[in-house]
Protein backbone atom coordinates (compact mmCIF):
# COMPACT_ATOMS: atom_id res chain seq x y z
CA UNK A 1 0.00 0.00 0.00
CA UNK A 2 1.44 3.34 -1.03
CA UNK A 3 2.01 6.11 1.50
CA UNK A 4 0.47 9.25 0.01
CA UNK A 5 0.45 12.75 1.37
CA UNK A 6 -1.23 16.09 0.94
CA UNK A 7 -0.57 19.53 2.28
CA UNK A 8 -3.65 21.56 1.40
CA UNK A 9 -3.17 25.27 1.19
CA UNK A 10 -1.03 28.55 0.60
CA UNK A 11 -0.30 31.04 -1.97
CA UNK A 12 1.17 33.38 -4.40
CA UNK A 13 -0.36 32.66 -7.78
CA UNK A 14 1.63 32.46 -10.97
CA UNK A 15 0.70 30.87 -14.28
CA UNK A 16 2.54 27.56 -14.48
CA UNK A 17 3.67 28.55 -17.97
CA UNK A 18 5.43 31.66 -16.67
CA UNK A 19 8.64 29.93 -15.68
CA UNK A 20 11.93 31.53 -16.59
CA UNK A 21 14.27 30.20 -19.25
CA UNK A 22 16.33 28.21 -16.74
CA UNK A 23 13.21 26.46 -15.51
CA UNK A 24 12.22 27.94 -12.19
CA UNK A 25 9.89 30.50 -10.66
CA UNK A 26 10.77 32.39 -7.48
CA UNK A 27 9.08 35.21 -5.56
CA UNK A 28 10.51 37.74 -3.14
CA UNK A 29 8.17 38.63 -0.27
CA UNK A 30 8.28 41.49 2.23
CA UNK A 31 6.08 41.59 5.33
CA UNK A 32 4.69 45.10 5.96
CA UNK A 33 2.92 46.00 9.21
CA UNK A 34 1.35 49.45 9.41
CA UNK A 35 2.42 51.64 12.30
CA UNK A 36 -0.35 52.66 14.70
CA UNK A 37 -2.86 54.85 12.89
CA UNK A 38 -0.98 54.62 9.60
CA UNK A 39 -2.95 51.89 7.80
CA UNK A 40 -4.58 54.20 5.25
CA UNK A 41 -1.32 56.01 4.60
CA UNK A 42 0.52 52.73 4.04
CA UNK A 43 -2.11 51.48 1.58
CA UNK A 44 -2.10 54.75 -0.33
CA UNK A 45 1.68 54.79 -0.50
CA UNK A 46 1.84 51.21 -1.73
CA UNK A 47 -0.84 51.78 -4.36
CA UNK A 48 1.01 54.76 -5.81
CA UNK A 49 4.45 53.13 -5.56
CA UNK A 50 3.41 49.83 -7.14
CA UNK A 51 1.54 51.51 -9.99
CA UNK A 52 4.55 53.65 -10.82
CA UNK A 53 7.45 51.23 -10.39
CA UNK A 54 6.21 47.62 -10.29
CA UNK A 55 4.13 46.96 -13.41
CA UNK A 56 6.36 44.73 -15.52
CA UNK A 57 8.53 41.63 -15.60
CA UNK A 58 10.46 40.59 -12.51
CA UNK A 59 9.37 43.78 -10.73
CA UNK A 60 5.61 43.05 -10.87
CA UNK A 61 3.89 43.05 -7.48
CA UNK A 62 0.83 41.56 -5.78
CA UNK A 63 -0.17 42.58 -2.25
CA UNK A 64 -1.94 40.20 0.11
CA UNK A 65 -3.82 41.11 3.28
CA UNK A 66 -3.24 38.55 6.06
CA UNK A 67 -6.58 37.58 7.58
CA UNK A 68 -5.67 34.96 10.21
CA UNK A 69 -2.95 34.07 12.70
CA UNK A 70 -0.53 36.24 14.68
CA UNK A 71 0.28 38.40 11.63
CA UNK A 72 -3.38 39.35 11.00
CA UNK A 73 -3.66 42.90 9.65
CA UNK A 74 -0.21 42.91 8.08
CA UNK A 75 0.42 42.96 4.33
CA UNK A 76 2.57 40.60 2.28
CA UNK A 77 4.23 42.40 -0.64
CA UNK A 78 5.07 39.81 -3.31
CA UNK A 79 7.41 40.56 -6.21
CA UNK A 80 8.06 38.40 -9.24
CA UNK A 81 8.39 35.88 -10.66
CA UNK A 82 12.12 36.53 -10.58
CA UNK A 83 15.46 34.72 -10.33
CA UNK A 84 18.62 35.23 -8.33
CA UNK A 85 20.13 36.74 -11.48
CA UNK A 86 17.45 39.45 -11.38
CA UNK A 87 18.80 40.45 -7.97
CA UNK A 88 22.03 41.58 -9.65
CA UNK A 89 20.14 44.29 -11.53
CA UNK A 90 17.98 46.08 -8.96
CA UNK A 91 15.35 48.51 -10.15
CA UNK A 92 17.03 51.85 -10.89
CA UNK A 93 14.02 53.79 -12.15
CA UNK A 94 14.23 57.48 -11.36
CA UNK A 95 13.10 58.13 -7.81
CA UNK A 96 12.24 54.52 -6.95
CA UNK A 97 13.95 54.27 -3.56
CA UNK A 98 13.18 57.90 -2.71
CA UNK A 99 9.50 57.14 -3.28
CA UNK A 100 9.65 54.03 -1.07
CA UNK A 101 11.41 55.91 1.71
CA UNK A 102 8.93 58.78 1.51
CA UNK A 103 5.61 56.95 1.09
CA UNK A 104 6.01 53.37 2.35
CA UNK A 105 8.79 53.04 4.91
CA UNK A 106 7.58 55.82 7.28
CA UNK A 107 4.17 54.14 7.60
CA UNK A 108 5.29 50.58 8.28
CA UNK A 109 7.51 48.64 10.63
CA UNK A 110 10.33 46.81 8.93
CA UNK A 111 9.40 43.20 8.17
CA UNK A 112 11.07 39.99 7.13
CA UNK A 113 12.21 39.37 3.57
CA UNK A 114 11.81 35.85 2.17
CA UNK A 115 12.35 34.02 -1.12
CA UNK A 116 10.00 31.24 -2.19
CA UNK A 117 10.63 28.95 -5.17
CA UNK A 118 7.85 27.03 -6.93
CA UNK A 119 8.55 23.30 -6.87
CA UNK A 120 8.35 21.91 -10.38
CA UNK A 121 5.77 19.23 -11.14
CA UNK A 122 3.77 19.38 -7.89
CA UNK A 123 1.35 22.21 -8.56
CA UNK A 124 -2.10 22.43 -10.14
CA UNK A 125 -4.01 25.48 -11.38
CA UNK A 126 -7.33 25.31 -13.24
CA UNK A 127 -7.72 27.23 -16.47
CA UNK A 128 -9.28 30.70 -16.51
CA UNK A 129 -8.87 31.00 -12.77
CA UNK A 130 -9.57 34.30 -11.01
CA UNK A 131 -7.64 34.51 -7.76
CA UNK A 132 -9.09 36.09 -4.63
CA UNK A 133 -8.24 34.18 -1.43
CA UNK A 134 -5.41 31.82 -0.51
CA UNK A 135 -4.97 29.39 2.37
CA UNK A 136 -1.36 28.74 3.31
CA UNK A 137 0.16 26.00 5.41
CA UNK A 138 3.84 25.92 6.34
CA UNK A 139 5.73 22.68 6.92
CA UNK A 140 9.11 21.58 8.19
CA UNK A 141 10.22 18.68 5.98
CA UNK A 142 12.11 16.21 8.14
CA UNK A 143 15.70 15.24 7.42
CA UNK A 144 16.13 12.91 4.43
CA UNK A 145 12.39 13.10 3.67
CA UNK A 146 12.29 15.64 0.83
CA UNK A 147 12.02 13.00 -1.91
CA UNK A 148 9.22 11.28 0.01
CA UNK A 149 7.33 14.54 0.32
CA UNK A 150 7.68 15.35 -3.38
CA UNK A 151 6.59 11.89 -4.53
CA UNK A 152 3.53 11.88 -2.32
CA UNK A 153 2.53 15.40 -3.24
CA UNK A 154 2.79 14.54 -6.93
CA UNK A 155 0.20 11.82 -6.35
CA UNK A 156 -2.13 14.41 -4.85
CA UNK A 157 -1.66 16.72 -7.83
CA UNK A 158 -2.58 13.85 -10.14
CA UNK A 159 -5.84 13.48 -8.19
CA UNK A 160 -6.57 17.20 -8.68
CA UNK A 161 -5.85 16.91 -12.40
CA UNK A 162 -8.00 13.81 -12.85
CA UNK A 163 -10.98 15.50 -11.17
CA UNK A 164 -10.45 18.95 -12.71
CA UNK A 165 -11.17 20.69 -9.41
CA UNK A 166 -11.87 24.43 -9.42
CA UNK A 167 -9.22 25.28 -6.82
CA UNK A 168 -5.49 25.55 -7.37
CA UNK A 169 -2.62 24.19 -5.28
CA UNK A 170 1.02 25.24 -5.45
CA UNK A 171 4.02 24.15 -3.36
CA UNK A 172 6.98 26.46 -2.69
CA UNK A 173 10.31 25.85 -0.96
CA UNK A 174 11.96 28.44 1.26
CA UNK A 175 15.23 29.57 -0.32
CA UNK A 176 16.54 31.33 2.80
CA UNK A 177 15.10 29.55 5.83
CA UNK A 178 15.56 31.69 8.93
CA UNK A 179 15.62 28.67 11.22
CA UNK A 180 11.90 28.68 11.99
CA UNK A 181 11.37 25.33 10.25
CA UNK A 182 9.23 26.68 7.41
CA UNK A 183 10.73 24.62 4.58
CA UNK A 184 7.57 24.37 2.49
CA UNK A 185 4.76 26.80 1.86
CA UNK A 186 1.71 25.03 0.41
CA UNK A 187 -0.83 27.39 -1.13
CA UNK A 188 -4.46 26.52 -1.80
CA UNK A 189 -6.10 29.02 -4.17
CA UNK A 190 -9.75 30.13 -4.14
CA UNK A 191 -11.62 32.57 -6.34
CA UNK A 192 -13.46 34.05 -3.36
CA UNK A 193 -14.40 33.39 0.27
CA UNK A 194 -17.54 31.45 -0.72
CA UNK A 195 -15.33 28.90 -2.47
CA UNK A 196 -14.12 27.77 0.95
CA UNK A 197 -17.66 26.61 1.82
CA UNK A 198 -17.90 24.36 -1.22
CA UNK A 199 -17.63 20.61 -0.68
CA UNK A 200 -15.56 18.94 -3.41
CA UNK A 201 -15.45 15.42 -1.96
CA UNK A 202 -11.68 15.35 -1.83
CA UNK A 203 -11.34 12.71 0.86
CA UNK A 204 -13.93 10.44 -0.77
CA UNK A 205 -11.99 10.60 -4.02
CA UNK A 206 -8.70 10.13 -2.18
CA UNK A 207 -9.85 6.98 -0.41
CA UNK A 208 -11.43 5.54 -3.55
CA UNK A 209 -8.35 6.22 -5.68
CA UNK A 210 -5.63 5.07 -3.30
CA UNK A 211 -7.35 2.78 -0.81
CA UNK A 212 -6.04 4.75 2.16
CA UNK A 213 -8.29 6.39 4.73
CA UNK A 214 -7.57 9.91 5.92
CA UNK A 215 -6.29 8.84 9.32
CA UNK A 216 -3.68 6.59 7.74
CA UNK A 217 -2.73 9.43 5.43
CA UNK A 218 -2.14 11.88 8.27
CA UNK A 219 -0.06 9.32 10.13
CA UNK A 220 2.14 8.92 7.04
CA UNK A 221 2.42 12.67 6.51
CA UNK A 222 3.43 13.11 10.14
CA UNK A 223 6.42 10.85 9.52
CA UNK A 224 7.61 13.19 6.79
CA UNK A 225 6.63 16.72 7.81
CA UNK A 226 5.86 18.86 10.84
CA UNK A 227 3.08 21.46 10.66
CA UNK A 228 4.44 24.98 11.36
CA UNK A 229 1.35 27.17 11.06
CA UNK A 230 -1.44 28.36 8.80
CA UNK A 231 -2.56 31.69 7.35
CA UNK A 232 -5.44 32.90 5.20
CA UNK A 233 -4.78 35.84 2.88
CA UNK A 234 -6.93 38.00 0.61
CA UNK A 235 -5.67 39.63 -2.59
CA UNK A 236 -5.60 43.43 -2.23
CA UNK A 237 -6.62 44.13 -5.82
CA UNK A 238 -6.35 47.91 -5.53
CA UNK A 239 -2.71 47.59 -4.49
CA UNK A 240 -1.71 44.81 -6.90
CA UNK A 241 -0.51 45.00 -10.48
CA UNK A 242 0.84 41.52 -11.20
CA UNK A 243 -2.23 39.31 -10.81
CA UNK A 244 -2.74 35.98 -12.54
CA UNK A 245 -5.26 37.55 -14.94
CA UNK A 246 -2.62 39.82 -16.51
Amino acid sequence: MKHLLIALAFAIAVPLTAQDDDGYVMFQTILLTAKDGKGQELNAGLKSHNAKYHQEGAERVNVWGIRSGPRTGSLLWVKGPRTWTDMDTPLEADGHMDDWRANVAPNSDGGEWEYWRLLDGISYMPEDFSLGVIVIRYFNIKSQKWDNARRNWKSIIELYEDNGWDTGVQVYSNQANAGDGRDWMVVWHHENWASMDKSRGFWDQFEEEYGIDRREYFEGWGEIAEFKGMEIMELMKDLSVGSRDD
